[in-house]
């Protein structure tokens, strides 16, 4: 049997489901609010970030290298969490292992006093953010198959980067305004990170 043919017969053993359905499936909304969750995070952190390390009286050129650092980091993530899927029996551990590390990373935000602990939170929460975007689509293919993964896939992107990403910011942004500081925003990053990597493993496996 050749691996092309091999393939078809894999696909059209695939589970014929609906989006319909799909839509009223507890697992995809709550795989769509973790990712949410995450990149809502991300993108507040990714926003803010220089503007806090300024404000303590990091130098301006190294808090901006730090954006670098985050991309840097996510590279690596990108590689090891979609490695850590094939490892793992349900890929739903990828995805909680890589919010946790966000969450490590925003930890060492709210201590960052240098440029060294700024470029280290940059790393580890880079790596932790590198997950979202290979576990997507392989939690998305093994919860409700590859039939419509497409269309699945554009619905989850469209809640976790454009509601999530576009809401980030403007959070961060108002919870600056109205406490003055960035810790508070730092506080809710990292309670927002802990209960989404506990909230993934409540999926349950396809039926």
């Amino acid at each position: 049997v050749t691996t092309e043919h091999h393939n078809e017969m894999t696909f059209d053993n695939e589970p014929n489901i609906s989006l319909a359905f799909v839509i009223k499936s507890p697992a995809f909304w709550i795989m769509s609010l973790c990712f949410s969750m995450g990149i809502m995070v991300e993108m507040m952190a990714f926003v803010h970030q220089v503007v806090y390390a300024t404000n303590i009286n990091i130098e301006k050129i190294a808090a901006a290298s730090s954006l670098g650092l985050v991309g840097v980091g996510s590279i690596f993530g990108r590689f090891f969490f979609g490695w850590l899927c094939d490892v793992f029996k349900d890929p739903k551990y990828s995805v909680s292992l890589g919010l946790l590390t966000m969450a490590a990373g925003m930890l060492i935000l709210l201590n960052v006093s240098s440029v060294i602990t700024l470029y280290i939170y940059s790393l580890v929460f880079g790596f932790g953010y590198g997950s979202i975007a290979p576990t997507i689509p392989i939690l998305v293919s093994d919860r409700f198959g590859r039939r419509i993964l497409g269309s699945i896939f554009g619905l989850v992107i469209f809640f976790a980067t454009g509601i999530g990403g576009g809401s980030g910011p403007i959070i961060g942004g108002l919870i600056y305004d109205t406490f003055g500081s960035y810790i508070f925003a730092w506080q809710f990053s990292l309670a927002v990170l802990l209960v989404a990597s506990v909230l993934i493993l409540t999926i349950k496996p396809r039926k």
